[in-house]
């Protein structure tokens, strides 16, 4: 945020004044953002990081970098993370017991789905010599997750798309550029005396 203010103008000089005031109630004017847990979209748009952030955190082997392509070793040891995701969903959910069993089998399938993608991804990968990472943190490897509006994940084939992973769960837009111009860049018309 950017603030300029002119002493001279009665309104800038109360605003400097009350400055302090204002961005102790900053908040007041901001709508809130909600997210469901557990929602089909915030599924949609968390699922995969938090499921490769669970299996990358929980089990050593996933750990570095380049431990996105230990899952074709390890496949049978990330089953807690399935296990984890689910009962989340079951101890959250405010339902009757027999939805909320519905809502964890759906949420375990899911991660299943997941963790059965990315096996076959790094498989692929390992057949023609690649590598797999999670980000680009070393080398050429192959990434496994992309940011929603990464350009470069449209270039991928479309089970790619299943490893977006938002760095926040509000709507993403795309960036805005700002220019700005100087009284220099302004050709100024008629005559100024």
């Amino acid at each position: 945020m950017v603030t300029i203010l002119n002493i001279h103008k009665p309104r800038d000089r109360s605003d400097y004044e009350r400055f302090a005031a204002y961005h102790e109630s900053f908040y007041r004017s901001v709508e809130a953002t909600s997210v469901t847990p557990f929602s089909p979209r915030a599924l949609d748009r968390g699922l995969a990081g938090t499921l490769v952030a669970l299996v990358r955190l929980g089990h050593a082997p996933m750990t570095p970098a380049l431990g996105a392509g230990q899952i074709l070793n390890e496949r049978s040891a990330l089953d807690f993370a399935v296990e984890v995701l689910g009962d989340r969903a079951h101890a959250h959910a405010q339902l009757p017991s027999q939805e909320a069993d519905a809502l964890r089998q759906r949420l375990r399938d899911r991660a299943k789905d997941l963790l059965d993608e990315w096996s076959r991804i790094a498989m692929d990968l390992s057949n023609v010599g690649g590598q797999l990472q999670y980000q680009i943190e070393v080398g050429a490897a192959q990434r496994l997750l992309h940011e929603f509006l990464n350009p470069a994940l449209k270039q991928q084939p479309p089970r790619f798309q299943k490893f977006w992973a938002n760095r926040s769960m509000r709507d993403v837009e795309p960036r805005v550029n700002l220019w700005l111009r100087t009284l220099d860049d302004v050709e100024i018309e008629g005559d100024v005396s």
